[in-house]
């Protein structure tokens, strides 16, 4: 029986419907591939958590030493901004202004017109 060409433009339109059809399903397959790779990584981690590994591995390897903060101080000029100690420092500004009040709690500095003077300097 001979193809018409009502049949074979049938075919190429479920041929096409069939196309769109298996590229959803690879779209889908993807996505969920990707969901089971990230409920993997979260079943790694609870394992961790659970089996005591993570305690371990939170440390980050060797113990980091405690800054000394009066050092940074003594490595300072007289007169300062909080963004210098912030520099010799490496630390966020958060933990450079808590600093900076416990200095000025110590009597160690005082607040200036243009930022920080060390107070042993102006009585010198």
């Amino acid at each position: 029986m001979p193809r018409t060409k009502t049949s074979r433009s049938a075919f190429n339109i479920l041929k096409k419907q069939a196309n769109k059809v298996l590229s959803s399903l690879r779209r889908e397959i993807a996505q969920k591939e990707k969901e089971l790779a990230s409920l993997r990584q979260d079943a790694q981690r609870l394992d961790a958590v659970v089996s005591g590994r993570a305690v371990a591995a939170a440390g980050g390897g060797a113990p980091r030493m405690r800054l000394d903060w009066n050092l940074i101080l003594k490595e300072l000029p007289e007169t300062f901004t909080s963004r210098e100690v912030g520099q010799k420092s490496g630390k966020p500004m958060e933990q450079v202004y808590a600093g900076l009040n416990r200095w000025i709690k110590d009597r160690k500095v005082r607040k200036g017109k243009e930022g920080y003077q060390k107070v042993g300097a102006a009585t010198r």
